[in-house]
């Protein structure tokens, strides 16, 4: 090793078993691979580098990958546990008055602490590349700007790439008057942000227009917010198909479809992104297609909530661009693609909806579906990889190539749990889950090595979000219409005793 280098002039190479490089065409797999990297760039990926280096790093039976893309990442710590709890009498459901849709009720060292812990984990579980989403339920109006700054100075000292903005609404929630005072400072908010923080960070911090559910967002405000990405080459991301209850409420304004309604807008491009789409026709399928509009697809937030995305594979066939995104604590993108591959082979396969009446013959609900191609591991790969950067405009981010920024993670195969390995995608996908991560490198820097986050005391940091954990649990009682206890909405699986 030679010495004396600055780190923009140090010079690391990596080797592995296997390493995930990319042939401008499409990701491709180099057995006994080299990755090599200046600074924050790739210089070169394949089997043999003659050029000296500062500091070589041999990873073994390892996979070496671009990091995941990560563009509907939670961030909030609230979710998974209790999106699966319900009271056992939907008598017992909360309902929060409308008296506390005014005030926050987190503190700047709760937002912090919250904020550290879930970028913590996606660093931990391989996510290089993150665009935030969290519950605004006690907020008092929306993501807040002092929210976002507060994320925006975590995300710096920890080295995250992150897609930030806060989120702007007209109403407090469906069905609530407007207001108008409120509305505009969310969004003028939104704007100010992005003039303040979008580059910073040597580029690592890019904004992006975040409205929040077309339920409480008026048409004013999505127009608004689609002209300023246009205006600005940056994504905006809008929630939308989320079920049949959506297409209700368009239905309710006149409206044909959430689809129908985007497209008569003008909202339909390159730029949009939208998470979850479960609802569409067939030929709105073709329309986001024909207009470059992103879907990101949320398997684990989805199935807590007893829906999923029919096929994945049907809307690959449509041409849809279908990145991924977690949506869900644990921000495990390798158990997110899992399950997104296990779910189209189960519609596929046809066989887990046939129904067998006491009366009459046996069916199939999808028998009317027509067949598309089997979907593959590598497909699910591209999703959380160079699919998630091309809806963010980026071709520089999702893969290993020379000019790439140096987004690279280590997932150990050397692991009892993990089993035999076989091809390396399919292994990752089916074998691995995220605490495989060894090693994630951000912008060219190492920010964990040997699944130990780099300055960061991760004991410590589990035991204060805990704690800030708890005291959110406890506002359901707080702001409860009625103050009963949480455990009416989040009753014990068991006895405590």
């Amino acid at each position: 090793m030679t010495t004396g280098a600055t780190e923009a002039e140090h010079t690391v190479q990596l080797t592995a078993r296997f390493v995930i490089g990319h042939d401008g065409a499409d990701h491709v797999v180099y057995d006994h691979g080299v990755v090599v990297y200046r600074g924050d760039t790739i210089l070169f990926c394949g089997q043999e580098y003659r050029d000296p280096v500062d500091e070589t790093l041999d990873l073994g039976l390892s996979i070496i990958s671009p990091g995941f893309i990560d563009l509907d990442a939670d961030v909030d710590t609230d979710h998974a546990l209790i999106d699966v709890a319900f009271p056992r009498d939907p008598r017992d459901a909360f309902r929060m008055g409308a008296r506390f849709r005014t005030v926050d009720p987190y503190t700047d060292e709760d937002l912090r602490v919250r904020q550290t812990y879930s970028l913590a984990q996606l660093l931990k579980n391989g996510i290089t590349t993150a665009m935030p989403i969290e519950g605004e339920l006690f907020h008092g109006w929306s993501q807040s700007y002092r929210e976002f700054e507060i994320m925006a100075d975590v995300a710096l000292n920890l080295g995250c790439r992150l897609y930030v903005g806060p989120s702007f609404k007209s109403s407090p929630g469906p069905g609530m008057a407007v207001d108008a005072r409120r509305s505009a400072q969310s969004w003028s908010d939104a704007l100010a942000f992005v003039e303040q923080f979008d580059g910073q960070g040597h580029g690592l911090l890019r904004g992006f227009m975040n409205p929040c559910q077309i339920n409480c967002t008026s048409e004013e405000l999505l127009l608004r917010a689609s002209a300023f990405a246009q205006a600005r080459g940056m994504p905006m991301r809008l929630h939308a198909c989320e079920g049949l209850h959506e297409w209700e409420l368009i239905r309710s304004k006149g409206g044909e479809s959430t689809i129908a309604y985007f497209e008569e807008l003008g909202l339909l491009s390159p730029r949009l992104l939208i998470p979850h789409c479960l609802v569409a026709r067939d030929r709105e399928l073709r329309l986001l297609a024909e207009r470059g509009v992103s879907v990101i697809h949320t398997p684990i937030a989805e199935i807590n909530f007893g829906a999923a995305l029919v096929s994945f594979a049907k809307y690959q066939h449509y041409g849809i661009n279908i990145a991924m995104g977690t949506d869900a604590q644990p921000d495990d993108m390798i158990q997110n693609m899992r399950l997104a591959w296990n779910l189209d082979r189960q519609f596929h396969r046809r066989e887990i909806y046939n129904v067998y009446p006491d009366r009459g013959p046996a069916y199939n609900l999808l028998a009317g579906q027509a067949e598309y191609p089997r979907l593959t591991g590598a497909d699910v790969f591209r999703a959380a990889t160079t699919n998630g950067a091309k809806a963010l405009g980026r071709d520089d981010l999702g893969r290993l190539s020379r000019g790439a920024k140096a987004d690279i993670i280590v997932i150990g195969l050397d692991d009892l749990a993990v089993g035999p390995y076989e091809d390396p995608i399919r292994t990752l996908i089916m074998s691995c889950v995220g605490n495989n991560v060894t090693h994630t490198i951000v912008n060219g820097k190492m920010l964990m090595r040997d699944r130990h986050l780099l300055g960061i005391d991760e004991r410590a940091l589990l035991c204060r979000a805990q704690e800030v954990y708890e005291r959110f649990l406890h506002l359901y009682q707080a702001y409860d219409e009625q103050q009963r206890p949480i455990e009416t909405f989040f009753p014990p699986e068991f006895r405590r005793v």
